[in-house]
């Protein structure tokens, strides 16, 4: 016995352990490049994925192969040719030299457009949509298809995301019910493919009840949910957002907030993308129990968001006040025209269509005339007009005091004159200053006209009661 016990510690000294290699890691794509993708069209196309560390990975796509080597952390890009819109094409994906080969199949070459923002963006055939069940059963597209990002936060930038592509069908648009497809997205890409005739991706990052600061460098939504897709090839973004920021009292700081968020995405996915976005509805903020808003809160927001709009290039904002049916619903139902006017604005300014109206009247400039205050518009088309044929609502005017009153509006040519029994000499306007109004002045197109004021004058300060929380589940509950 002892002399087996010595032999065998001898064996140890001079026989080399064996050491199993582990197996080298699979070449993968990135979650985003699975079977049913839709690629942006017309523009070099990057893809990639993970391997082994240093790992020889191929790519092959019809009669090219695209080389690239992992770096030390696993990572690989290649980047395809452009390509004209169409498809069915293929993917091959794996290690140089090796039989083992991954296929991505049923990849085409279209439009590619980022779904974004809160609960509004968020809310799903699943919610109250108006006319779904309509949308529902006309559903069936195979070439408009949406990626659903799974959600959740990060402290720092994810490696991937995940989801799947799903073309528009009435179980796909149901699928994961009030966490899957996006019916504004889906609107929105249901208008491209009408007037395009071209496939749609619409890539669906978004959670309720958050605001943008999640969305934005260091945020732990922009870390899970948008980084990891950088620089994935799109041609715009879509963002529906604000109302977590109304309860917090952004006001006018919301202004960097989103020229902040908009520089970092456009770092991601290219600077020339562009970035259309919804004026939030009007609703009853400063009238809810315990509300600590005061009524300039959603006006001023609005305000911040309108010159949002003026400052970050290639960009636009829909106004949706005409399409609220409850204002004590932060949840308009209406998805679809929301989605048409976000399309109008990609058709005009992606496109090149000339013939498509992408704005309501939007104000110029105030003049004083004695006892009168005329306010001229730009955006008039066709001409100024009255939605529902009744006086022209929500305009207000003030004199030296900077005490407002409701005025009378006369519609003359681009501009309209406003008069107060109240006001002898009138020196500021205030249009729609209110967070339940839904003002009936419209271009004879038929888009409505956004809230402004001329005056520079400080707003109203807070009242001192604690805000009331939002219906919008946090984002750590989605």
């Amino acid at each position: 016995m002892l002399r087996r016990l010595l032999m065998v510690a001898v064996l140890s000294l001079v026989v080399p352990t064996l050491v199993v290699s582990p197996a080298l890691a699979e070449v993968k794509p990135g979650a985003l490049f699975t079977s049913g993708v839709v690629l942006q069209r017309e523009c070099e196309v990057p893809v990639w994925g993970s391997a082994a560390p240093q790992e020889q990975v191929e790519v092959k796509f019809g009669d090219t192969t695209l080389k690239a080597q992992a770096d030390a952390k696993g990572k690989w890009i290649v980047k395809l040719p452009p390509q004209k819109a169409g498809g069915p094409h293929k993917l091959i994906i794996g290690a140089a030299g090796s039989d083992a080969k991954q296929e991505i199949a049923d990849v085409y070459f279209g439009e590619v457009w980022i779904a974004s923002g809160q609960s509004n963006m968020h809310w799903t055939f699943s919610h109250n949509i108006k006319d779904k069940e309509q949308t529902l059963s006309e559903a069936n597209d195979p070439l408009l298809r949406q990626f659903t990002v799974k959600k959740g936060q990060a402290k720092e930038p994810a490696a991937d995301v995940a989801g799947q592509w799903l073309g528009a069908s009435r179980e796909n648009l149901l699928v994961d019910k009030q966490d899957g497809a996006s019916a504004v997205g889906y609107y929105f890409g249901r208008e491209l493919r009408k007037e395009l005739n071209v496939p749609v991706g619409i890539i669906n990052s978004s959670v309720g009840g958050t605001p943008i600061e999640l969305w934005s460098p260091k945020g732990g939504l922009y870390n899970n949910m948008i980084v990891p897709m950088g620089p994935l090839a799109v041609r715009g973004a879509l963002w529906y957002q604000g109302e977590s920021n109304v309860f917090s009292k952004s006001g006018m700081r919301y202004v960097d907030l989103q020229k902040k968020m908009v520089a970092a995405w456009r770092e991601s996915f290219g600077k020339d993308m562009a970035f259309y976005f919804v004026q939030i509805a009007p609703f009853n903020y400063n009238g809810r129990p315990n509300s600590k808003l005061t009524a300039d809160a959603l006006p001023e927001f609005w305000q911040a968001q309108t010159e949002a709009a003026k400052q970050v290039p290639h960009s636009g904002m829909v106004v949706i006040s005409d399409l609220v049916e409850n204002v004590k619903d932060i949840h308009p139902s209406d998805k679809a025209n929301v989605g048409k006017r976000l399309a109008a604005l990609a058709l005009a300014g992606d496109y090149g269509r000339k013939d498509v109206t992408v704005s309501g009247p939007t104000f110029k400039e105030a003049v004083a005339d004695g006892a009168a205050l005329r306010v001229r518009f730009e955006n008039v088309g066709a001409g100024l007009a009255s939605r529902n044929k009744e006086p022209l609502s929500h305009f207000q005017l003030a004199g030296e005091d900077r005490k407002f009153h409701p005025a009378e509006a006369t519609i003359e040519g681009d501009s309209i004159t406003l008069r107060s029994a109240k006001v002898a000499k009138p020196v500021a306007v205030r249009f729609a200053w209110d967070e339940l109004a839904m003002p009936n002045l419209m271009n004879k197109a038929g888009w409505p006209a956004g809230s402004f004021r001329s005056d520079d004058w400080k707003l109203e300060e807070e009242a001192a009661v604690k805000p009331a929380a939002t219906k919008e589940a946090p984002a750590a509950s989605k």
